[in-house]
């Protein structure tokens, strides 16, 4: 890791669930950080892998937590699947993802017998055997998968939750397939973020809690990244780490005080 006498970006991809709040509440000193940013006139890009809720969603329960946010800033796995689809406009989807998401796919044609694609998102207890077993089912006729992430497992304040990863895992393993990830690390994913900001990777620094899929996905672009000791942080995640991150704060509260 490096010492902290770092060039000064122009941008910060800054992850939002364990970095920014955590159990329902913002984590302490996020909120003066992110103000302190926007004085400081650095480009930001909020990122998530939260697949439950749209950009929308996402803004209004920022804002309600007390954050000086901007819909537009957002990125999750949701509106990067939607761009890839856009891309292919004659794909079929079958959609495994709370109503709520599905309708923001309104564009995106349905096929829940012989689609080209089956989309996994957060379902919740939308995943039990017979959905499960009929998305097996499409896979092993030539569907293709594509997950919106591939986090295990989230917290919330009632504990902690299998994430859709795991029911991605179960598929991928079942079917033989390899899925298309939408979220981090997904180099797609930052790429799309950084276009959106007109930066190079050089100039961008990702902020994160989760050293699999924020510090991976800056590695794999060659950005600097800054790992917080908050949310999913565990201490042996350093000891041997799938990836190596610049930077490691107690939390986003110590920002200010490297650049």
């Amino acid at each position: 890791m490096q010492e902290i006498s770092p060039t000064r970006p122009k941008a910060f991809l800054v992850d939002m669930d364990g970095t920014l709040y955590f159990k329902g509440e913002p984590c302490p000193g996020a909120i003066e950080v992110i103000n302190y940013l926007r004085q400081e006139k650095y480009q930001l890009r909020f990122l998530t892998n939260t697949t439950a809720k749209t950009p929308k969603m996402l803004h209004a329960q920022m804002q309600a937590l007390g954050f000086d946010i901007y819909e537009d800033e957002i990125f999750n796995a949701t509106y990067a699947c939607l761009q890839y689809l856009r891309s292919r406009p004659r794909a079929s989807c079958h959609f495994m993802v709370d109503d709520a998401v599905k309708a923001f796919f309104k564009e995106i044609p349905v096929d829940d017998d012989a689609p080209d694609f089956v989309v996994v998102g957060d379902y919740g207890e939308g995943f039990d055997f017979h959905t499960l077993n009929h998305a097996f089912r499409l896979l092993m006729n030539g569907a293709e998968l594509i997950a919106l992430q591939k986090g295990l497992y989230w917290f919330s304040p009632d504990g902690v939750f299998l994430d859709c990863g795991a029911f991605v895992t179960l598929l991928e393993a079942a079917a033989d397939k390899t899925a298309t990830v939408m979220g981090k690390p997904s180099e797609t994913f930052f790429k799309i973020a950084l276009e959106s900001l007109q930066r190079s990777p050089s100039e961008a620094v990702v902020i994160g809690d989760d050293i699999t899929s924020d510090i991976v996905g800056a590695q794999a672009m060659g950005m600097r990244s800054i790992l917080v000791k908050t949310g999913k942080f565990k201490p042996s995640q350093l000891e041997s780490p799938v990836a190596e991150p610049t930077w490691v704060l107690n939390s986003i509260a110590e920002l200010p005080n490297m650049f």
